[in-house]
């Protein structure tokens, strides 16, 4: 037995759109969202982007912080915002440990290059996340 369920043991769920226990706004500054589900959602998915295995509890606690600074700093003013926000992070952080990795000693010429390669694409990634971002809140400006 795999114990994983068939279709069969999947029971439905009700989903709730517009709970007014959820839209009290209270973590707007890090989502951008009226929903706070949605806040905390995109806060929890942005630091499961972290790469934190070789941390120590203490350096996780302050990337974990940082990460959350970050987003309240870059402040998105709804959820397309706050999702371009979370990427904007996300790519950051995966683009800073290619670097890293490449800068490794010991890495071979292929591995260096790999990472270089990696961290060249999300570093584009990164920027046109950034020019969209900042696009969106020119128009948004302008309403």
């Amino acid at each position: 037995m795999t114990g994983k369920k068939t279709a069969n043991e999947i029971k439905p769920s009700t989903v709730v759109a517009n709970d007014p226990n959820d839209l009290k706004g209270a973590l707007k500054n890090i989502g951008g969202s009226l929903s706070d589900h949605w806040n905390t959602t995109l806060a929890k998915q942005t630091l499961k982007a972290l790469w934190l295995e070789h941390s120590d509890p203490a350096t996780r606690e302050k990337q974990c912080s940082v990460t959350v600074a970050a987003l309240i700093g870059i402040g998105p003013k709804d959820e397309l915002e706050s999702m371009m926000a979370a990427q904007l992070i996300a790519a950051h952080n995966a683009g800073m440990e290619c670097y890293r990795r490449a800068m490794i000693g010991e890495q071979t010429f292929e591995g260096r290059r790999e990472n270089l390669t990696q961290a060249n694409k999300l570093s584009r990634t990164h920027a046109t996340y950034w020019k969209r971002s900042t696009a969106i809140a020119a128009r948004a400006s302008k309403r």
